[in-house]
């Protein structure tokens, strides 16, 4: 992470909502520069300015389109998700989890949302605590600068992007209906004020193609040559890097079985073997770009 290509805040305090991708792709694949163009872009998308922002900033985040001197342009991600053989209006609820694990894997874009699913270990804390942890964090260890109003609007808008609604907190309710996220339950409220769980747990639900595509990114990112990585990088990380376990919040057991159905799926692929004492997944062979493991993906869903 170089603490000098970071970013904080710039969602403009609003959480990932439903269309957004979908709406900003298709109006950029139409014209590439109506992010430059603000007025029109509110518009064509049907919201205000700050709106407007907090979109392009989310399809950024999401690793789904390059924005470059006023032109955005799709990645081949952005292409294999949201094009027309992919899964435009995130119908496929894998789809979901591939956006977060993009989102929470960006330490560049979306430096908060890296640090809270690979860097923050607390399974129970309140909104203050969280708040303090990320300062401490940006000042310690990233020697940098951010205002508490800046560091604050990234936790308040992660909490409100992920945690279930508390229907007795009527400030909580329309963005919980409002965000994608908040389905895959990562991060939860108590009920007790303003206290909030984000636990390991074995999650069977977690589908094969999510983690698969995340092994593809971390063996891309590894070393040249490095065949295989230990067991506890993928649960808990390493000094560089995301790591699956976290972002998905795995427990040990969780992430073992996950990464069996992931072997069983793509058979011939990964081996876990234990070397030198050290338990490790070793990839077999090649794994294909996560771009060609979505549409392949998508593939197979339509034929099915």
């Amino acid at each position: 992470m170089d603490p000098k290509n970071t970013a904080f805040g710039r969602h403009e305090t609003f959480p990932l909502r439903y269309g957004w991708l979908t709406k900003g792709y298709e109006a950029l694949i139409d014209r590439p520069d109506i992010f430059a163009e603000s007025d029109l872009a509110m518009v064509r998308l049907g919201v205000g300015r700050n709106m407007v922002s907090a979109i392009l900033y989310w399809l950024q985040a999401a690793r789904l389109i390059d924005y470059n001197n006023g032109e955005a342009t799709p990645t081949a991600l952005g292409e294999a998700i949201l094009g027309e053989q992919g899964d435009r209006f995130l119908e496929d609820e894998a789809t979901l989890w591939v956006i977060h694990w993009l989102i929470a894997s960006n330490c560049r874009l979306a430096t908060g949302f890296y640090w809270f699913f690979n860097r923050f270990a607390l399974p129970r804390f309140r909104e203050e605590e969280l708040r303090a942890s990320l300062a401490d964090f940006v000042e310690r260890e990233l020697r940098i600068k951010r205002s508490a109003s800046t560091l604050k609007s990234d936790t308040s808008t992660l909490l409100r992007m992920y945690a279930p609604g508390d229907p007795s907190d009527p400030g909580r309710g329309e963005d919980h209906l409002d965000t994608p996220m908040s389905q895959l339950r990562l991060i939860e409220q108590t009920g007790q004020g303003r206290e909030f769980l984000s636990q390991r747990a074995p999650r069977p639900w977690l589908p094969p193609l999510v983690l698969h595509l995340a092994l593809s990114e971390c063996f891309a990112d590894a070393a040249e040559g490095q065949p295989a990585i230990p067991i506890r990088d993928l649960l808990y990380g390493r000094d560089e890097g995301a790591a699956p376990g976290a972002v998905f919040r795995l427990s040990e057991d969780g992430l073992m079985s996950a990464l069996n159905r992931v072997m069983h799926t793509w058979p011939g692929y990964y081996e876990l073997r234990d070397t030198a004492g050290l338990h490790q997944l070793y990839r077999i062979r090649d794994i294909a770009a996560p771009e060609a493991i979505l549409r392949d993906y998508y593939q197979q869903e339509v034929a099915a």
